[in-house]
């Protein structure tokens, strides 16, 4: 089955959030374990939700698996993004559309945390 991954950010009006969103596809697709991986955002940037959805349509995924890159359990999980997929899952009914959890509270997280103070207390960090 033709799976694609979409992995959505919140979106932002600075250029540099469109970067890393680009970077983090880039380290998904390179794991190989789909055919084909895109970027949306929820707000302010292109492709959206709808038009990323218009692409894995386009490229014949037969499924497509969206990850919220979201911390928390808010209203845009809660209730926006699963608004978005109803809708859209009745425009590509020949495609099973699913929603991952939230990021959330993990243990990779964390450790990526706790990595982000050591480089401050190394004198490395962003000010």
């Amino acid at each position: 089955m033709k799976t694609g991954i979409i992995l959505l950010a919140h979106g932002s009006r600075l250029p540099e959030a469109q970067a890393t969103l680009q970077d983090l596809k880039e380290l998904v697709a390179r794991d190989g374990s789909y055919d084909l991986v895109e970027g949306a955002s929820l707000q302010f940037n292109q492709p959206d939700l709808p038009a990323a959805l218009a692409t894995m349509s386009a490229m014949g995924m037969k499924k497509v698996v969206v990850v919220p890159l979201f911390l928390s359990q808010g209203i845009h999980m809660k209730k926006d993004i699963p608004e978005i997929l109803a809708r859209e899952r009745t425009r590509y009914p020949h495609m099973d559309i699913v929603m991952t959890g939230h990021i959330g509270a993990h243990q990779k997280l964390a450790e990526i945390i706790i990595e982000r103070i050591q480089e401050v207390n190394e004198g490395h960090g962003i000010i």
